[in-house]
């Protein structure tokens, strides 16, 4: 005798066929049989992870009615491709919002979070740059017209600096160095990416930029290979090589994870130290990086990137010895 489905399991079988097939019709036999359901209750269980996420959609395709998944999320799609245990991502989800399963079984549920809450412990989550009520408003309204591919009017100000952005397009949501930001197609064809937190205004403008397909692919192949935020659309990369002393060598070695997806692993000197390279398209998309492990990280060349990092230590040092 089968044990019977509960309605968290179907909740998770059917979120993970989402992501294999896009789309999921209410009289599939197969999922019927799997999840041991009639066809209505197939469709209220859809119609509930449609409430619950926006990027599932409702369309009818001849007599019947196809739910489709029209975004998944990176994180989403790491956990059911590679994970064979949710509780992880429930235990994230719910750490940043205690009421994100309410519409959920509580109790079954509870009892799946409450097992394994002793395990994890999350510092970054991709909605922090979001609890501002307004960016998180930005945000909703930045997704439909990127979906849309809408032409916008942005009021941008950091710091005391404000500067309005004419006539962009939306182009997609990105989050990186634990910030949102938009990238952004201005008139000029140049791709930009501005923090969320930054935008004070947004409008919808009535003067369409149109981008043809190898435009777009341009920019869809820069946003894959870009390291970070501050990496610079346009500019052809230049390649420092830097030393890694014996004291962090460690963590440089060939097997190691990257810091950053431009660093190739170079050799091994028979001190210990480690040879590495790093691309960069401005000195402050890898400058940071080097200024976290000083004073074991060595710039060995070019010179102009070794000047910019003697002047911004020779600042620090004069700024620190006014509170000496």
């Amino acid at each position: 005798m089968s044990t019977k489905i509960t309605k968290v399991q179907a909740l998770y079988k059917l979120m993970h066929i989402f992501i294999k097939e896009q789309e999921i019709s209410t009289d599939n036999p197969h999922i019927l049989e799997e999840l041991q359901c009639s066809k209505r209750t197939l469709e209220r269980y859809l119609k509930e992870l449609q409430e619950l996420y926006s990027h599932i959609i409702a369309i009818k395709k001849s007599r019947k009615k196809v739910y489709k998944l029209i975004y998944i999320s990176n994180i989403i799609e790491y956990f059911f491709k590679y994970s064979n245990d949710v509780s992880e991502l429930l235990q994230m989800a719910r750490e940043f919002d205690p009421n994100i399963f309410k519409n959920l079984e509580k109790n079954s549920l509870k009892k799946l979070i409450n097992k394994d809450k002793s395990i994890f412990v999350f510092k970054n989550y991709t909605m922090d740059s979001l609890t501002n009520p307004q960016t998180k408003a930005f945000f909703n309204e930045l997704k439909e017209y990127v979906k849309k591919q809408k032409t916008l009017n942005i009021t941008y100000c950091f710091g005391k600096k404000k500067k309005e952005y004419k006539n962009v397009r939306a182009f997609r949501l990105i989050f990186s160095n634990n910030n949102w930001y938009i990238a952004i197609i201005k008139p000029s064809k140049k791709l930009e990416l501005l923090q969320l937190n930054f935008i004070t205004n947004i409008k919808e403008s009535k003067k369409p930029l149109l981008l043809d397909s190898n435009e777009i692919q341009k920019y869809l192949e820069f946003l894959k290979r870009m390291q970070h935020a501050l990496t610079l659309f346009g500019k052809t990369p230049k390649k420092a090589y830097i030393k890694a002393t014996p004291n962090v060598a460690h963590y440089f070695k060939k097997d190691m994870k990257k810091l950053l997806p431009s660093q190739q692993f170079i050799k091994e000197d028979s001190d210990g130290s480690v040879i590495f390279s790093l691309e960069y398209t401005q000195e402050l998309e890898i400058l940071p990086l080097i200024q976290k492990w000083m004073p074991d990280l060595i710039i060995l060349k070019p010179k102009k990137l070794q000047e910019a990092y003697l002047k911004k230590l020779q600042i620090a040092q004069e700024n620190q010895i006014k509170y000496l």
